[in-house]
């Protein structure tokens, strides 16, 4: 295994790709334009090296894609959740695993937030310090005078081959005993670990989604963090914080790009090879089973990304209106959202493969990566269907809403 200190913590220059000062949302949305032909350039590389390649990560990282979460209170850009889901799907629409990076980097920003000054300082003398992190299974973090001692063993580190700062998360112990919160649970803490001290595995091998990067590491011998870098891993929300940094759920809604995005590439794919047959005939000389598929994976992923965009454009209603709160249902509608979106871009891909017949098993057919890739999507928690059960659960309760039309915190929006 490899220490973590050996990743590389240098960018190459991105000058040929006359890239913007990532310093506005437009800019950045600019930028994501300018990079994906370099991404789709590199997608087979990225697959192959299990992680973003240094192109891919000098061009995403000048671009700013990574930086898209910060707050405006530390001079960040502070997308909204609308925009930082399109960016990340406009990426996985050349290639799902640099998408990925996307949606996971992208927490940087609320973790960022969640600093105080000193620490912020510490650790963030840039905005281009991207973080991983991975919070399951928990690691152990024993109060000592100043801070915590941490060791454990993390999966799903996804982005940590780019990452400048990884984060593990862990629970809480004084003199041997575990620290309970005001609700009973162990305390659960978010960790920037000390990165000579991290251990990479190196042991993302998967069917999908391979260029994500999401290794295993772990900390074998007890290291010191100060208090200072770590941050309350399942903190309450909080209506009077910065917009991103109101409730704990906001800070991975950007993933949700990542399905939307292998959506559109499958059935971009599929167009294109009907097309390819028609040679230069009339439509209709396309079978109607053959159109039918297509509109139905096209229809997919139109009600997909419109579904998505509106309840992203919702919420950010709410999150950016001072002092306003997201109610339960609010919460959980986000993360539902996610689920559909990948209901919606499993149903899309299977339509595509079918419509690209028998080909899509050859390594050479570009289908056949969007397939892989549709499946990693869907093993990730995130994509659950007892999210929809969490959902309904949370409108059960006397006064909630059942639908979005019906909530009356977004109907006003129509008045």
């Amino acid at each position: 295994m490899t220490n973590a200190s050996t990743m590389p913590t240098t960018i190459a220059d991105t000058t040929g790709l006359g890239l913007e000062a990532p310093d506005s949302a437009a800019a950045i949305l600019r930028n994501t334009d300018r990079i994906l032909p370099l991404i789709a350039s590199e997608a087979d590389a990225i697959e192959q090296a299990a992680c973003l390649t240094d192109r891919a990560a000098a061009a995403m990282r000048g671009a700013g894609v990574f930086q898209m979460a910060f707050p405006a209170s530390r001079g960040g850009v502070e997308m909204t959740l609308e925009q930082q889901v399109e960016v990340t799907a406009r990426v996985a629409a050349v290639d799902a695993s640099a998408g990925w990076n996307v949606g996971v980097l992208n927490a940087t920003g609320y973790y960022a937030g969640r600093l105080g000054d000193e620490a912020y300082a510490e650790l963030y003398p840039s905005r281009d310090m991207p973080t991983a992190g991975a919070f399951h299974p928990r690691g152990r973090a024993d109060i000592v005078p100043g801070g915590y001692l941490v060791s454990g063993q993390w999966g799903w580190g996804s982005g940590s081959y780019t990452a400048e700062h990884i984060i593990g998360g862990a629970e809480v112990y004084r003199d041997g005993t575990p620290v309970r919160g005001a609700d009973g649970a162990i305390v659960h803490r978010g960790f920037w670990l000390p990165l000579d001290a991290v251990e990479i595995a190196h042991d993302w091998q998967v069917l999908g989604v391979r260029g994500s990067g999401s290794t295993s590491f772990a900390i074998r011998e007890p290291a010191f963090v100060p208090a200072h870098h770590s941050f309350d891993r399942e903190a309450p929300d909080r209506a009077d914080g910065d917009p991103l940094d109101k409730a704990v759920q906001v800070s991975h809604f950007a993933l949700t790009g990542v399905a939307l995005g292998i959506a559109r590439h499958a059935v971009e794919l599929a167009g294109d090879f009907v097309r390819g047959r028609l040679k230069g005939a009339d439509a209709l000389k396309v079978d109607a089973a053959t159109r039918q598929a297509l509109g139905e994976a096209m229809s997919e992923v139109d009600f997909a990304f419109a579904g998505v965009r509106e309840v992203a454009r919702r919420t950010d209603e709410v999150l950016f209106r001072p002092g306003a709160g997201l109610t339960t249902v609010q919460r959980t509608r986000m993360v539902a959202a996610n689920a559909m979106a990948a209901r919606s871009m499993k149903r899309a891909v299977d339509l595509a493969s079918e419509i690209s017949s028998a080909a899509v098993i050859l390594d050479k057919n570009p289908m056949q990566r969007v397939v892989r890739d549709s499946h990693g999507a869907l093993a990730h928690a995130g994509s659950r269907r007892t999210h929809f059960g969490a959902m309904a659960a949370a409108a059960l309760a006397p006064g909630a809403s059942f639908t979005l039309p019906s909530d009356p915190a977004w109907a006003r929006s129509f008045a």
